[in-house]
């Protein structure tokens, strides 16, 4: 297990290490502490939840591999779950923190290091104003990162598909390449739209606690801008699950129209080649007519074959049927 401490007193970064032990005194004191915590066992968790007093519940959904992304206000202090979203090779992948925010204290729990703490707290020290609002504002500096993350997969999301779109309308289209590439796109966006949609109401919740409280309008703003941010992601998600349907949806019409276009042609050679056969049938009768048996017969069979498949060629030509 990996632990990293920040302590800041009276607006200003120390270099004390704060332990464990430590945080009973500092969660509701004068200065403010982050506490993060990577990879803890079952062990480590029972341990953190008696210290500080931790409700057992929040410690069980803090390893659990199943909880979607929520926040709970409990006495004196809350519970956050929330995804971090990271693209790897052509997949996404999602990485959980837990977090307890107390008046004077952020306690980060992670699975794994998969978010890059080091843009979080780059964030906490480019703006002072996160620090000077406690717990609270390092919340809101955790999220805007894990937001900002969410835009940048989104985008090249919507590259992939503005992509896919082009192949699918090119000259030669390849097909099965669309609708392989369409399907497993489909598939990250149902990653994205069981964290995404879910993010939303986590601020939305923490904005409704900031009207209750009476936060500082100013940090109120901050929360806002965050909540159009994921309103934005949570919109862009739904469009792009539209655009995937449609894309597939077009990808099987074309296939359909190609093989019609196929049928077509196939059943206007077969009755092309099925003048002749009946020309031939004809004039290989066993009975006399005129012609039979002499080369008059032959050229005006050939003839007629001739003009029969010229004619046949050129109709189904003018109506694109070859």
């Amino acid at each position: 297990m990996e632990q990293r401490s920040i302590y800041w007193l009276d607006g200003r970064q120390t270099s004390r290490v704060i332990g464990l032990s430590d945080l009973p005194d500092l969660i509701n004191g004068p200065g403010l502490v982050w506490y993060d915590t990577v990879a803890p066992t079952a062990a480590d968790l029972a341990e953190f939840g008696s210290t500080v007093g931790a409700d057992p519940h929040t410690l069980e959904d803090a390893l659990s591999a199943r909880e979607r992304p929520k926040i709970t206000h409990l006495s004196g202090y809350s519970f956050l779950t929330a995804y971090a979203l990271r693209p790897t090779g052509h997949k996404v992948r999602t990485s959980r923190i837990s977090a307890y925010i107390y008046p004077s204290a952020l306690i980060t729990i992670r699975l794994d290091a998969a978010l890059d703490m080091d843009l979080v707290v780059e964030r906490w020290h480019q703006d002072h104003h996160l620090v000077d609002w406690k717990a609270n504002g390092l919340l809101q500096g955790l999220l805007d990162v894990i937001v900002d993350a969410q835009f940048d997969i989104l985008d090249q999301l919507d590259s992939t598909a503005d992509h896919l779109s082009r192949q699918l309308f090119s000259d030669k289209p390849n097909i099965k390449a669309v609708q392989r590439k369409t399907f497993l796109m489909r598939g990250e966006l149902v990653t994205l739209h069981r964290v995404i949609p879910q993010t939303r109401d986590v601020v939305a919740s923490i904005i409704r606690q900031s009207l209750a409280e009476e936060w500082p309008q100013e940090l109120r703003s901050y929360w806002e801008d965050i909540n159009d941010h994921v309103l934005r992601a949570s919109e862009w998600t739904d469009s792009l699950r539209d655009l995937m349907t449609s894309v597939f949806e077009a990808s099987l019409a074309i296939n359909d129209s190609r093989m019609n276009e196929v049928m077509k042609k196939l059943a206007a050679w077969a009755a092309i080649v099925a003048v002749p056969t009946l020309i031939t049938g004809w004039y290989g009768m066993n009975v006399p007519y005129p012609g039979f048996s002499e080369t008059a017969g032959l050229i005006s069979a050939a003839g007629l074959i001739v003009v029969a498949v010229v004619t046949l060629f050129i109709v189904f030509k003018k109506n694109d049927w070859l």
